[in-house]
């Protein structure tokens, strides 16, 4: 994969007085230490290079136990990122450090709890699944991207003043190569289809650039409710002034559009009949061949609606059965869903 942000655009470098590494540094130690990523989550060897450098993707795929792909212990797995997911940073590292205090284990089980019933809670009747997409995004883009999440939504959505919906997730990062800070706006696309979800992704997308007042709402919402629990008072102080829409002269900062696609993917139901190390190696040679008919899709789509310079980032996942996976996840999170 040819990384997106080398496209030698000239930014003006500076940090507030904050040196580019160490910020760098400082941003990227506030993400969650995801050290099992890579064993639930796995990676084709496949190097998209698209014609523009406003573009970048990466395939994955689950785990693979016997016969084929863990769904139930990827299920386990993001379940598993609810709290850092759902909670602030802050009210997790008073939890954490008083029940360590007081030796209360009961503490940390009710964090866990209380995650669990506000992501329940706050997606209400709409709960249909597509919420596990938005969990493995968050992963993906702390794990892989390394850029922490800067707002916990689903805390923001108990406040029902407050409309917050938006993108599936914000996360931040310094990028040494742009020299200067990147906003990553998640969409996280599960569909039968392929083409579906990376339309439903772009689509989304655009109404998102064609709507003023949906992205001062967002910017907004970013100003004034930034999660930096852990940064450095410098640090804290550049992230403000540079997410600030209110000052003069404008602040410079870059946004890439990142999309997790789920689909519907035939090929494990025909590698199942193999046997042994020969069904994962088999269905990555197919997927890796699928992988380039993907990155054409998906460059076609996207340079017919979305107009450079706007930066995408796509990751990409096939499942055995959607809907399958869906109902695991609602099941974990004692739910029903149709």
């Amino acid at each position: 994969m040819r990384a997106s942000d080398s496209d030698g655009v000239s930014v003006p470098s500076g940090g507030g007085g904050v040196e580019p590494s160490i910020l760098q540094t400082a941003i990227e130690m506030l993400c969650e230490k995801h050290p099992h990523f890579h064993e639930y989550v796995r990676k084709i060897d496949f190097d998209w290079q698209p014609d523009s450098p406003f573009l970048a993707g990466e395939f994955l795929y689950p785990l693979f136990g016997a016969g084929g792909p863990n769904i139930d212990a990827l299920v386990q797995y993001i379940y598993r990122s609810l709290v850092p997911f759902c909670l602030p940073r802050g009210e997790v590292k008073r939890v954490l450090d008083a029940a360590w205090a007081a030796h209360d284990a009961n503490a940390i089980i009710t964090l866990g709890d209380r995650a669990r019933e506000l992501f329940v809670r706050t997606r209400g009747a709409a709960l249909n699944g597509g919420e596990a997409g938005e969990l493995l995004l968050f992963l993906i883009l702390e794990a892989v991207v390394k850029a922490p999440l800067l707002i916990s939504k689903m805390s923001l959505k108990t406040n029902s003043n407050m409309n917050v919906h938006g993108r599936d997730g914000i996360h931040v990062r310094y990028c040494p190569d742009l020299k200067g800070l990147v906003l990553h706006l998640g969409e996280a696309k599960l569909h039968t289809g392929l083409a579906t979800a990376v339309d439903d992704a772009i689509g989304s997308i655009v109404d998102y650039l064609s709507d003023l007042s949906l992205r001062t709402r967002e910017i907004d919402i970013i100003n004034g409710n930034m999660d930096l629990t852990g940064l450095a008072p410098e640090v804290q102080g550049y992230l403000q002034d540079t997410l600030n829409p209110y000052i003069s002269p404008p602040p410079v900062f870059h946004t890439v559009h990142t999309c997790f696609i789920g689909f519907n993917y035939h090929v494990y139901s025909k590698v199942a009949k193999l046997s042994g190390d020969a069904i994962e190696s088999t269905f990555q040679q197919i997927y890796a061949k699928r992988a380039g008919e993907i990155a054409a899709l998906i460059q076609k789509k996207v340079g017919n609606t979305l107009p450079e310079p706007n930066r995408l980032r796509f990751f990409v996942m096939p499942f055995p059965d959607l809907t399958v996976f869906r109902k695991a996840f609602a099941q974990k999170l004692g739910v029903h869903i149709a």
